[in-house]
């Protein structure tokens, strides 16, 4: 390949990606969706967030991200995987309430416990995991540090996963916010220095040496800092004023009372 990235199409319009339906990109396969989530306990969730405005509101924060995603996301994929963390029965427990109670037994969600291990550890099993099931023919992983990942974004990345090997979204902090792949490749996931800043370029350099094709999205953001929440306050604020409807409701209440200079 001449370029690591193919830059030359633009996003389709939101609505406008027909995932598993349109039968030129793969009627009937299999998508899978997963979503790493954390059990919302104080000063294990959002510490950074946490020791700025302190560790039970970054909490239930967070909890409400993961709450507005699961909202947005569990119908989006014929698939959803919550993959949960730590691998207690109280966060098991936790995620099945996220769903009604029982959302193994009624097909809503796939719970999976993340195993021990380094997050490349974490992402290299979820794959694996993922791509285990019946006729799966694209995977894409999400974080929950960000409640407001476009639903286009995902869509999109399935819709490129039909040509790309991989598609990633990055994150602004030098990470990612997505990776989607058409089959598992653990080698993506050894070796990155996981808090740093490098992580995409890493990242990017072992999709080059893997010879995968790439795509990419947009930039989105992650909420780690009180910067952060002043800056996602207002862009639901914008967001609402210009009448987006896929909004993540919970923490746009939460924000909506939230005072950024008090806290």
């Amino acid at each position: 390949m001449s370029s690591l990235a193919d830059h030359s199409d633009d996003l389709n319009p939101p609505g406008s990606c027909s995932v598993a339906l349109d039968a030129e990109s793969g009627a009937g396969k299999t998508i899978i969706l997963g979503v790493f989530v954390k059990e919302p306990i104080p000063g294990t969730v959002k510490t950074r967030l946490g020791a700025e405005i302190g560790c039970q509101e970054s909490a239930q924060l967070y909890e409400l991200f993961v709450k507005d995603l699961v909202c947005r996301f569990r119908s989006l994929a014929q698939g959803l995987v919550m993959g949960y963390a730590p691998n207690t029965a109280s966060a098991k427990s936790w995620v099945q309430g996220l769903f009604g109670g029982s959302s193994a037994a009624s097909g809503q969600a796939n719970l999976w416990a993340q195993p021990e291990g380094g997050l490349g550890e974490k992402i290299t099993a979820f794959f694996e995991h993922a791509f285990s099931s019946p006729g799966a023919e694209s995977v894409v992983l999400i974080g929950s540090d960000s409640p407001t990942i476009p639903r286009e974004y995902v869509l999109q990345a399935f819709e490129w996963l039909y040509q790309k090997d991989c598609v990633i979204g990055p994150s602004s902090d030098g990470g990612y916010y997505l990776i989607g792949l058409r089959k598992p490749c653990k080698e993506l996931f050894q070796g990155v220095d996981w808090s740093e800043p490098s992580v995409l370029r890493q990242t990017l350099e072992k999709i080059k040496q893997a010879g995968l094709s790439l795509k990419l999205l947009p930039v989105w953001y992650d909420i780690d800092s009180r910067d952060d929440l002043q800056m996602l306050q207002g862009h639901l604020s914008a967001l609402e004023l210009a009448g987006e409807e896929d909004l993540p409701l919970l923490t746009h209440q939460w924000l909506s009372h939230w005072n950024s200079v008090s806290s």
